[in-house]
This record gives C-alpha cells, sequence and structure tokens, in this order.
C-alpha cells in the first residue's frame, strides 16, 4: 500500500494534473472569497466554505477519473493483478494518494479564514468544525470517483459517471427541501452526503456523521474492490 501511495502521489506532481486540480479549486475558492467576504466586508466564513463543497464537487473527477481508468487502458492493471499486493491494498494506496492531494489544497484555503482572523472577529471552532466536516465529505467524494474510475477505461466516463452519482445525491437534498413527509424526509436526511454537513456547517461536531462518510467511503472502495476481482476473474 506504501509504495502504491507514494507513486500515485508523485504521479499527480509529475503531470499537469495536480497542479490542474490545485489551481483551479484555490482559484475557485479564491473567488468565492472575494465575493461573500471581501467586497462585503463579511466576516462569516460559512458561506464561502459551503461554496467551496460545489467546487470540489466539479473538480474531484480531476483527482479520480485516471486512478483506475488509466490502468485499464493502458493495461498496466494486468501486471497489478499478477503481483503480490492485494487489490485492497493497491485501491487503498491510490483512494489515500487522491485524498491526501485533496487535504494539502483544502490546508491551502486555511489562508482565508487566517485573513478574516486578523482583520475581524470570527470563531475558531465553527471554522475547524467546519474543515473537518468538509474533508469528511471530500473523502466521500473520492470514493465515489474511485468507484467510476473503475468500471470504465475512459477518463472522460469516468468524470461524466462521477458527477453523475454526485448529482443524485445534490438532487435528494434539493427532494428533502420540496418534501415535507416525516418518514420519507428523515429516510433522505439520513442518506445525504449534504444535508449531513450541516452540523459541521454551523459548528457542531457529529460523530455519527463521521462514522457515516467513513462507512460511505468504505462501501465504495469495496465496490472498486469487486469490480477489479470480476475483471481478474474475466
Amino acid at each position: 500500500m506504501r509504495t502504491t501511495f507514494v507513486r500515485e502521489f508523485q504521479e499527480y506532481f509529475n503531470t499537469m494534473l495536480g497542479y490542474v486540480f490545485v489551481s483551479a479549486f484555490l482559484f475557485l475558492a479564491g473567488v468565492f472569497f472575494s465575493v461573500n467576504n471581501i467586497n462585503t466586508l463579511n466576516a462569516e466564513f460559512n458561506t464561502t466554505l459551503n461554496d467551496c463543497i460545489y467546487v470540489f464537487l466539479l473538480t474531484a473527477p480531476l483527482l479520480t477519473m485516471k486512478l483506475l481508468a488509466e490502468e485499464k487502458k493502458t493495461k498496466r492493471d494486468q501486471l497489478l493483478m499478477t503481483t503480490r499486493t492485494t487489490l485492497s491494498s493497491i485501491i487503498a494506496g491510490k483512494f489515500l494518494a487522491a485524498l491526501s492531494v485533496f487535504a494539502v489544497t483544502l490546508c491551502c484555503t486555511l489562508i482565508y479564514p487566517v485573513i478574516l482572523f486578523i482583520y475581524g472577529s470570527i470563531s475558531a471552532t465553527l471554522i475547524m468544525n467546519g474543515y473537518i466536516g468538509f474533508f469528511f465529505l471530500g473523502m466521500a467524494f473520492i470514493s465515489v470517483g474511485m468507484f467510476a474510475s473503475s468500471i470504465t477505461e475512459s477518463q472522460l466516463t469516468s468524470a461524466i459517471c462521477t458527477y453523475g452519482i454526485l448529482l443524485l445525491f445534490l438532487c435528494m437534498d434539493l427532494i428533502i427541501s420540496k418534501i415535507h413527509v416525516g418518514i420519507i424526509t428523515s429516510f433522505l436526511q439520513w442518506f445525504s452526503l449534504f444535508e449531513r454537513f450541516k452540523s459541521y456547517q454551523y459548528g457542531t461536531f457529529s460523530i455519527a456523521s463521521v462514522v457515516y462518510y467513513i462507512s460511505f467511503s468504505f462501501v465504495f472502495l469495496n465496490l472498486s474492490i469487486m469490480v477489479m476481482k470480476y475483471r481478474r476473474l474475466k
């Protein structure tokens, strides 16, 4: 797993892909920070952090679309399947590499609340909980992207599948806001990725949401492993 992690992490920055992701994310996050905070002289960072979620939804496929799709296209997956390294270790290494690039990029945005802290008054606890929630939500996004990458050889198809799955979860939130039937609403809220982030957005740390995001990621990573095992049997 360590070898896979190091190779994949370096691969992001040996090619333009990592730089494109980091640049695109930070640029768009900076735009929202300027619009929501600088131009309005508003010290509330919650709105900007919430907007950054949609920025990552837009840019996440840049991190995940080639993780397994590229391996299949170049037939390198056949080599991986004959090594002593387990599929679980390979999938975990690739996942952690993508998650690490996201985490590093997310840390770069801490400059924005620092600026607000210097020139205004903000709650450190609110910011910290918001970033923790964003990290775990991002982890779930990456696991979805990895699964999408496992089912196709095309990076473009992988990106489209990632958008499709994530948009389904986004639509779930829209349904929640329109339907006011107790049981249905509660059911959808329990499964909603975005609904669970709201507690962090308002400064509340939720153990239940952490467990959900980890479990969600675990399910999609295992689906990726199952797809790869199926290919091995073929």
